[in-house]
């Protein structure tokens, strides 16, 4: 590690996550390293397969001085040697996750690693790759993330309270990146989303369906939203989105009236992706 900040810092953490293969194990490493900090803010970017010193420099170029960390896991020396060294001569705080667990082992087992890039294929990477899409997922509930949802294995849109967050969930266990995006009344889609080679499925629900849901939602928050729970108000909101959905090409429709989250995300699994 080089160049440790020890002042506690206003601006968002910056941490460049690199590895010379997917780096899901070092991100999350990271992550649960974070959820420690409540309250901290975090920008990560992830570099996979990085396999050359000069695609080495070509990521710490785009790396701040202050408030960022280089987390890099690569089992070629050389490239590790590179990272530290450019690393340091850029006065940037860089952090090896992998070399001095490596070097322990090679003494202890009294052998040399192989240092084959990408030799890690167990159910430990599966489980990893899980959380990647719970994560993405996540970040990308209600509407959030417009930025990467170009990212997403899948797009789901549909008015409140049809079933889009836990649909999203179900979906990620099962390593799919899912973004949700609400329908409001009279609130135009991001321009993107209609453009974006992402499938696509929107959520419909019967009309006194979504008055219940909704009314029982209030009933047990005791909140009150204006209109909410207004027939008239709903319906001319379902009308919107079925306007909204007859201009998106290639898009999939679903009726979630008496569908589980199971159900819808089976359908979902063997008919869009």
């Amino acid at each position: 590690t080089e160049n440790l900040e020890t002042e506690p810092m206003s601006a968002p953490l910056n941490i460049f996550i690199v590895s010379d293969a997917t780096g899901a194990t070092a991100e999350a490493v990271v992550t649960s390293s974070l959820v420690q900090f409540s309250g901290a803010e975090s920008n990560i970017r992830r570099f996979p397969f990085i396999r050359t010193e000069e695609q080495v420099e070509e990521v710490l170029d785009q790396a701040p001085e202050r408030a960022c960390i280089v987390v890099f896991t690569f089992v070629s020396r050389e490239l590790a040697d590179a990272m530290l060294r450019l690393g340091q001569a850029k006065h940037l705080t860089v952090v090896d996750l992998m070399s001095p667990l490596m070097g322990l082992f090679s003494i202890i087992l009294e052998a040399a690693p192989s240092r084959t890039p990408g030799m890690f294929r167990s159910e430990s990477e599966e489980s990893f790759l899980v959380s990647e899409a719970i994560h993405f997922t996540l970040k990308h509930d209600d509407g959030a993330g417009i930025e990467t949802i170009d990212h997403a294995d899948l797009i789901i849109l549909g008015v409140s309270r049809t079933g889009k967050t836990p649909t999203s969930i179900f979906l990620s266990c099962r390593k799919l990146k899912v973004a949700n995006i609400p329908i409001v009344l009279d609130h135009p889609l991001p321009k993107k989303i209609a453009t974006l080679p992402v499938p696509k499925v929107a959520f419909k629900m019967d009309l006194e369906r979504q008055v219940t849901v909704r009314s029982d939602r209030m009933s047990r928050h005791r909140t009150r939203i204006p209109r909410y729970s207004d027939r008239a108000h709903i319906l001319a909101e379902l009308e919107y989105a079925n306007r909204l959905y007859r201009k998106i090409k290639g898009i999939w429709t679903v009726d979630v009236t008496n569908s589980s989250v199971e159900e819808t995300s089976d359908w979902i699994t063997h008919n869009v992706l």
